[in-house]
Order: C-alpha cells, then structure tokens, then sequence
C-alpha cells in the first residue's frame, strides 16, 4: 500500500480542506512554509475530528472549527506574520538588510535618472565667436602669424650643446663651440629674417581649428598648443642672435633683435588662450634678461638707448593687458551647452558629464545628488561669469594689495564651492596674476635702468634719486613697485648703482637677493630682494 503524503487533504472533510487550501493561498509566502502550515491546519483537524463517529458528525464539527476560525484571508495574515516572527534572528537582520540595500539600490537609480535622461543641444558654434573675438576685424595683412609659421619652417635644429646652456654667453664657449654656433645661426638667417617681419607687424591673432566633434576643449587647445613648442626654440634662437652680436659689438643687431624679441612675447599676450599668452609672458621676460645683458656687456651709445626706450615704452603703452582670460570662456561656455540640457530658455538641467560644473566637492555633490538640487544652466553660467569677472578685479589689484588686505583667495569664496571646476582653476588664475605683475615689474625696472643710463650720458654722473631722472624728462613718473607703497629702490654706488624691488617677501631686505634651497641666487624668490642691477648671475625663477 502507498505511503500517505503528509499534506494529503483527503483524510479531513472537504469543507476542511477548501478552507485550508484558500488559507494557504493567501498567505502568499514561501512554498516550504506554506506547506508546513498546510501540516498544521491538517493536524489540527484530525485530532479535533478523531472521536467524531460518522462523516455527517465529521462535516458538522468541522464546519464549527471553520468557523471559530474565522475569516481565512485574516487568518492567513496572521499565520504569515507568526512565522516570520519565529524566524531565527540571523535571518530576520539578513531580510531586513537586503531590504535596506534594495531601497537604496532604487532611490540611486531614482537619483541617477534626471542625469541620464535627457540629451544636450548645440546651439551656439563657440569656435567663431573665440575666432571672431581673437581677430576682431583686423586687416589680414597686420597679422604677424603667418610669418612666424613661415620662420618655424624655415628653422634649422639648435646644437645640442647649445640648448643646454641657454644661459651661458658666447664668451664662455670654446673656440670650437663658438664655430658651431656662428654656423647655425647662419643658417637660420633666413627664419630671424622672416621672423622680423612678423615682428613688425601690428596684430597677432590664431585662427583656432577644432575636431569633427566640434569641442573646444579638445580640438581647439590642441591645435592652438602645436605650435607653441617652436615659438620657444624661434625666442631662443632670437636670445643666441642678440648674445653673439653683442659678443661681435653688433650693438645695433643686438638691440634690433633684441626689440623684435619683445615685439614677439607682447604679439602673444592680451587675447587668445591662457597658454598661449603665458608663453608670452615667458618669451617677454626672456628679452628682458637678453637686454640687462646686453646693457651689462657692452657700452650702449645714448642715442640706441633712447631708442630702444622709446621702443619699450610703446610697449609698454599698449592698452591690451599682459593677460586677458576672455577667450577662456568660450571654452567653459561650450562644455556647459554640451553638458547641460536646454529648456530653449536659456537654462536646463545638469546631465552627468556636467557635474564637476555644479558641485562644490563630494560632500555638496552626495547631498545634491540625493536632494535632487543641482543648480540650473543659468545659474552654472551665472558663476562662471562671477568667476571671471572676479579673476579680473584680482589682477588688478598689486600683490601689495593682497598682502595687505584680505587673503586674495578669500575672494572666490562666493563662486569657488559652487563648481568642482571652478575651484580648481581658482588658484591657477590667482598665480597667473601673480606671473603678470613679475613681468609689469620687469618692464618698469628695465626702462628705469634705461634712464638712468641715458641720465648717466648726459649728465656724467648718476642721479642721487629717482626724482632726479623723471624732473630731467628721461621718465615720465616714478617706478612703482607693486610688492610695495613705495617706487622701486634706488642707491647710488660709487661707479654705478643698484635698482631692486622688495619682491616676495614684501619686505626690504637692503638689496640683497633671495637664494634657493641650493644657495645659488634667484631673481625672484620670497627669501630676499629682486635685484635688476647690478646684473648678476641669477638663476630665474
């Protein structure tokens, strides 16, 4: 005979059995325990029914234990919940967890949807409004770029010795070096020649390309870099040029070049990319340091001086500014339009390419990430313009101003914690400035020592102070120095004189200079003064 299932409900009335399969389907719980309970239900019913004596009986007495019962759905409510709580508690910690995690897991995927629905809309081509505000209208035929493409093309390869001593002079070559370096410049005349004329231009200004995309921040900065690297061999080509004629006594090649030179870094400042005009800068303070040396090496007639004085003060004079971060917002402008989406009312939401746009650091990023409070398009445009009108008023305060008023950094505290991206460009634009009024200073010291030379030709002698040299009409005002609330410091020697500003450190350190950890001399160095002359073997910072 077949052994009897445990859960086989032939053995209790039908009506017993329809009401513990309905309680069973109600429970909605898991199979084994389901099935545990139906063994139960069964067995309480047969050890209620077991002294009943005919099936009539049997059906009566069950239809009464139904209905002590009760409702089978509230019953099945009941059982399910007693079973849950006879759980062991491992299991019950177990369930409850993973529950935790699963709402977790769909409130992140609630978060992350307003990031990855939606797409951008390119509305505005970035690319011809930087080439339309670089250019501004001007004449093709003022612009110096096409010459300097010229002059790379027609470069010739420096010596390998050569670019290694970049701060020597042709007197500390040996007769054999002096050769190979007469030789080479030689055969670049016709590249110093072609980049004379772009000198002489009025206008520089690039024509910026970018990929199929159409991104600026990756085409754009990579075609505009290319050239770069070959700007800085064509100046350092220039500095071995202007050292040799000096070497020669070709004093008025020397200072020839040496103003094309200056031409040259001015031709690259004031509009464009921030690289583009830092290796301007770059290029600048090298034919400052070409001209101290050709001050320093040879006996400059009056009449070159004033020249070459007049020359830098029109420099000088330009109103451009050393750097403009103008053509910068272009690129942030269209990374926000391809990050963003666009209501067609000039906001929209952030997507998640543009999060380092609308969050400050990780803490406000986790917080608007599940508080669904990214700020909008507007307000990420707001900021960036707030950014950069601030990094305008900042250059053109003094590091004295910094340093005597609020730290400047504390000036950004209003845009910086809004944008990720913005507080790390933040302090980059803060030492841009700071690389701007290194080079202002510069330019003041060297037309200051060009009048004081010209003072010394006239005169026979060197002036006891500054005041001296502007009532005698060879400067227009005093020299400020901005690391101070004073001009730049003036002592007469006995046979010449020393010009220095305080620098760093903002302080006097009585004209002696500052040194690096290695103990060699640094022009610019928060440890001492910045000496301009006397000139002496500074290593540039």
């Amino acid at each position: 005979m077949a052994k009897q299932s445990k859960t086989d409900l032939q053995n209790v009335p039908a009506a017993a059995a329809r009401f513990i399969n309905r309680v069973i389907s109600k429970m909605r719980y898991r199979k084994k325990i389901r099935r545990d309970v139906q063994v139960e239900l069964m067995a309480h019913f047969e050890d209620e029914l077991k002294d009943c004596a005919t099936d009539q009986e049997k059906d009566q007495k069950a239809q009464q234990l139904i209905a002590d019962f009760g409702d089978a759905k509230l019953l099945a409510v009941l059982l399910r919940r007693a079973k849950k709580r006879c759980r062991p508690l491992w299991r019950k910690v177990l369930v409850r967890t993973l529950k935790v995690f699963g709402i977790i897991f769909l409130y992140v995927l609630l978060c992350f949807s307003p990031l990855i629905v939606g797409t951008p809309r390119i509305t505005v081509n970035y690319l011809d409004w930087l080439n339309e505000l670089v250019r501004q209208s001007k004449d093709e035929a003022d612009n110096a770029k096409p010459y300097y493409e010229k002059a790379i093309d027609l470069y010739m390869a420096m010596p390998e010795f050569l670019s290694r001593r970049m701060s020597d002079c042709p007197a500390d070559l040996n007769d054999v070096e002096l050769d190979s370096l007469s030789t080479w410049l030689k055969k670049n005349e016709p590249a110093i020649g072609m980049f004379r004329q772009g000198a002489d231009r009025p206008y520089y200004w690039n024509t910026y390309q970018t990929d199929e995309e159409g991104e600026l921040a990756t085409g754009v900065m990579q075609h505009a870099m290319a050239p770069l690297a070959s700007y800085k061999r064509l100046a350092q080509t220039m500095s071995w040029r202007v050292r040799y004629d000096t070497h020669n006594g070709d004093i008025d090649s020397a200072l020839r070049n040496s103003v094309a030179l200056l031409r040259f870094g001015r031709h690259l400042q004031g509009h464009g990319l921030l690289t583009e005009q830092l290796v301007g800068t770059a290029i600048e303070a090298l034919a400052h340091e070409v001209v101290f040396t050709v001050l320093n090496k040879v006996d400059v007639p009056a009449d070159a001086l004033e020249t070459l004085q007049k020359e830098l003060e029109k420099l000088v004079s330009d109103p451009e500014p050393v750097i403009c971060l103008e053509a910068e917002k272009a690129f942030w402008y269209d990374q926000i339009q391809r990050t963003f989406t666009d209501d067609s009312h000039g906001s929209g939401r952030v997507l998640i390419r543009g999060i380092p746009y609308a969050v400050g650091d990780w803490k406000d990023g986790i917080w608007r990430f599940v508080s669904f409070s990214y700020p909008d398009r507007r307000e990420v445009v707001a900021s960036i313009d707030t950014h950069f009108e601030q990094a305008a008023e900042l250059s053109d305060k003094t590091p004295w101003d910094w340093h005597t008023e609020d730290p400047v950094l504390d000036e950004w505290s209003n845009v910086v914690p809004k944008s990720l991206m913005l507080g790390i460009v933040g302090p980059a634009h803060s030492r841009v400035a700071q690389v701007e009024w290194r080079l202002k200073t510069d330019r003041e010291a060297l037309l200051t020592v060009l009048a004081l030379m010209r003072y010394q030709k006239k005169i026979g002698r060197y002036p006891t102070s500054l005041d001296e040299v502007v009532a005698a009409g060879y400067l227009e005002k005093l020299p400020m120095d901005p690391y101070g609330d004073n001009p730049l410091i003036y002592e007469k020697t006995k046979d010449s004189f020393v010009l220095y500003s305080i620098g760093l450190n903002f302080k006097d350190d009585g004209g002696e200079p500052g040194k690096s950890s290695a103990g060699r001399l640094r022009k610019w160095s928060d440890n001492g003064d910045t000496v301009f002359w006397p000139l002496l073997e500074i290593q540039s910072q």
